[in-house]
């Protein structure tokens, strides 16, 4: 059985505690399935470290089109950015640029505060 390092635990509970709800955003995208390159290429770009790309369908406004009687559930891509809150605007605007948010039908580009947050050491020893 694998022994806890309790010093290692209370080390990085205090880490977390220090950038609890101060440093970061969460980025959410939702594009058309094959677009999610443009907005990984742009965040990037713009200073983002990477993220995360989740699978789905779309059940909205554009959606609800049918063939034949048969009803069209596009696929989406649905991106999770993890940002330093400083880079938000930035990143964000790059995204909508880069990958034409601001058409009818593109996409959706929103975020939203980080309260808690475990398992970045990447961006903290980055920062460091």
């Amino acid at each position: 059985m694998a022994k806890i390092n309790y010093d290692k635990v209370k080390q990085v509970n205090k880490e977390i505690e220090k950038r609890k709800n101060k440093e970061f955003d969460l980025i959410v995208v939702v594009v058309n399935k094959g677009f999610s390159d443009f907005v990984v290429d742009a965040a990037r770009q713009a200073g983002a470290s990477g993220g995360t790309i989740i699978y789905g369908r779309g059940t909205g406004v554009h959606e609800t089109d049918s063939i034949l009687g048969v009803k069209l559930q596009p696929e989406k891509e649905v991106l999770l950015i993890l940002v330093y809150r400083n880079k938000r605007k930035e990143i964000m605007k790059a995204i909508c640029e880069n990958a034409n948010l601001n058409e009818e039908g593109k996409g959706l580009c929103f975020s939203m505060p980080v309260n808690d947050i475990a398992g970045i050491n990447h961006l903290i020893t980055k920062k460091k």
